[in-house]
């Protein structure tokens, strides 16, 4: 096989796994980039069904005592696309306890188990909550996203207002299948503590696991080999 259709078929299976996708804020490894929200209006293809959704829950104590905790939800929820098929990962921060004395600001998440998928990413406006990140960025790796909120979710205390969750985050992925195998991290600051930062952490959230099954992408290969076998022996007539 020469050189130019070695190039021919991988610029085929390429063309053919991404042609039906769209891509309006991709994210690639080492990038960062502003967030401004979107809806299923806007991108069709991050309507579908919900395949995944579960809640997981995780407390601080910012003072050391044990009474006084600030509870924070991560709705954990994998949608696929109607349109193409794809996995969207969407998590949604929810504010659910904060018996301290003071407010607790959510500044920023850290999400691993991405690799190297195409991702594209952003957050939804269309469904529940109050504020989304401003802001993410993808490790040089690939494996870690990183969304920062610069106007922080208020968990207020009890007496306060108000109390903010998230939209939900929409990670459009080009994986075929889904794990519970990866880990959120929730980064914020407490009033009463000036100076400290806490952390929050969550397993058991939604990553991707696979590209393209085995089989498909066989096929697909088999499937462009043969058309630029044709094209060839076409062309020397």
């Amino acid at each position: 096989m020469n050189r130019s259709m070695l190039i021919g078929i991988l610029l085929c299976t390429l063309s053919t796994v991404t042609s039906n996708k769209s891509y309006a804020s991709l994210l690639v490894a080492g990038d960062t980039i502003d967030l401004s929200g979107t809806t299923a209006l806007l991108q069709p293809e991050l309507a579908g069904m919900v395949i995944q959704d579960d809640i997981l829950f995780n407390t601080i104590s910012p003072s050391g005592n044990d009474l006084f905790v600030v509870g924070i939800q991560v709705q954990n929820r994998v949608v696929r696309s109607s349109v193409d098929g794809s996995l969207i990962f969407a998590p949604r921060i929810i504010s659910n306890l904060n018996n301290t004395l003071g407010n607790f600001l959510i500044d920023r998440a850290v999400i691993n188990g991405f690799s190297d998928y195409i991702l594209d990413v952003e957050y939804k406006t269309d469904g529940l909550g109050d504020k989304g990140p401003n802001r993410a960025s993808r490790s040089a790796g690939g494996d870690q996203l990183t969304f920062d909120f610069l106007f922080p979710l208020v968990v207020s205390n009890l007496f306060g207002n108000p109390q903010e969750d998230s939209y939900f985050f929409s990670i459009n992925s080009n994986a075929s299948a889904f794990a519970t195998t990866g880990t959120m991290s929730i980064f914020g600051r407490h009033l009463d503590h000036p100076g400290e930062t806490f952390e929050l952490t969550y397993t058991g959230i939604a990553v991707p696991t696979e590209d393209v099954p085995e089989p498909a992408l066989f096929s697909l290969l088999l499937l462009c080999i043969t058309g630029l076998a044709f094209r060839q022996q076409r062309n020397r007539r």
